[in-house]
């Protein structure tokens, strides 16, 4: 979230979690492109309310949430790859399906399980174990797909909701966008990427729940607009939506190289691969290297081990924001960013990181020279990351 000019640059966070159970669930870290094919809808918009559940989906939602159509769409693509191909959806794939299923949400998550002779009861005990390791800001909506043979379970957490917004549209088009925040905002900003220009923050306003902004289209190509809202744990993304300008959307998931995402190899820890990845990325763009130091490094380890205990993704956990915690220390930089992530490998990581307009204006920030990287493994395999950038 774009704070004083003088204080605080772009200070964002990105969550990506997909998991299962005996190694039958989703991993974020494949790499095999979907054979799902989808079409997509004129608009992105929320909420999908159904009502369309049988018996056994219903044990499942009682557990997790808010019924939601677009991810019961999502669910049985999920459950249907699995099964015709054996291969799973990494996080990516996962956003790219719900966007063609019209929700504009963040952060899906995935739980799958699938065996022989499995019995509704543990099924729904899995899940029920899987869900209780979150914490839910907003409100939980999910979708569930049940079969003979195991069950899918897509979710997120709706902290705003959208007005339609076109998937397609022309070059020079304005677009306007609406939302409702759904939990207490301080401030929202708007932020629009290109398909061939650096993000860019437009006028935005929130009034009340109110979200407006209103943009134009210049370039053909594809467009992406997030929406950053301040909420109790500090900024964070709550809506995305995706515009094709001057061309139709794909019908099936191709998966771009991100800059910077193999040079982790040779790393002599997470940390070094994930400054690996960040370097390399701004090299891609003429951009100079950010040099680790040991301050911004204690810093960046407490609030990635307070992101994991906790299990919340967000700048205002344990020791307060960013600023706070620089202040706490006894640094004074001009300007400062941070973005925090949650992921099933680190190049997952580096990726939603990069695909996000806000986390990439960081990244990609010329005023950055320093920064603090660190990188915690929670039991479950999940990675923790936090990059903390000042001039």
């Amino acid at each position: 979230m774009a704070l004083a000019q003088q204080a605080l640059v772009v200070v964002t966070q990105a969550l990506t979690t997909l998991g299962g159970a005996v190694g039958e669930g989703l991993d974020p870290g494949r790499n095999e492109n979907t054979s799902v094919s989808v079409e997509w809808p004129a608009a992105l918009s929320s909420p999908h309310p159904t009502n369309a559940v049988n018996d056994r989906v219903k044990a499942l939602l009682a557990l997790c949430g808010v019924g939601d159509e677009a991810l019961t769409n999502v669910a049985a693509l999920v459950a249907a790859r699995q099964k015709s191909t054996g291969n799973n959806l990494s996080a990516d794939e996962l956003t790219f399906v719900l966007r063609a299923q019209g929700d504009p949400h963040v952060w899906p998550k995935a739980w799958s399980l699938s065996g022989d002779g499995l019995e509704d009861q543990e099924i729904v005990d899995r899940f029920k174990t899987w869900i209780a390791g979150f914490h839910t800001l907003g409100t939980r909506r999910c979708g569930a797909s049940r079969t003979d043979d195991g069950a899918t379970v897509v979710t997120f957490d709706a902290l705003a909701d959208l007005s339609p917004v076109p998937t397609q549209a022309r070059a020079g088009q304005w677009i306007t966008l609406e939302g409702t925040m759904l939990v207490p905002a301080s401030g929202v900003q708007v932020v629009v990427l290109g398909p061939h220009a650096a993000p860019r923050t437009v006028p935005s306003s929130l009034s009340g729940n109110h979200i407006r902004a209103t943009f134009s289209v210049d370039q053909q190509g594809e467009w992406l607009v997030q929406v950053l809202a301040t909420i109790s744990t500090g900024p964070r993304p709550v809506l995305e939506s995706t515009i094709f300008v001057g061309q139709k959307p794909p019908s099936t998931f191709v998966r771009a190289k991100v800059p910077g995402e193999e040079a982790a190899v040779g790393a002599k820890d997470s940390a070094d691969a994930m400054l690996r990845m960040m370097n390399a990325a701004r090299a891609s763009e003429g951009l100079g290297k950010l040099t680790r130091t040991k301050e911004l490094d204690k810093l960046a380890l407490e609030h990635s081990e307070e992101m994991m205990k906790t299990r919340i993704v967000g700048h205002d956990v344990g020791s307060g924001d960013p600023r706070a915690r620089l202040d706490a220390a006894g640094l004074t930089p001009k300007i400062a960013g941070e973005n925090v992530a949650s992921a099933g490998s680190l190049e997952n990581a580096h990726r939603v990181l990069w695909a996000s307009p806000s986390h990439r204006g960081n990244l990609l920030h010329p005023r950055f020279g320093h920064a603090g990287v660190a990188v915690t493994k929670a039991p479950d395999g999940s990675f923790w990351v936090t990059e903390l950038f000042t001039d």
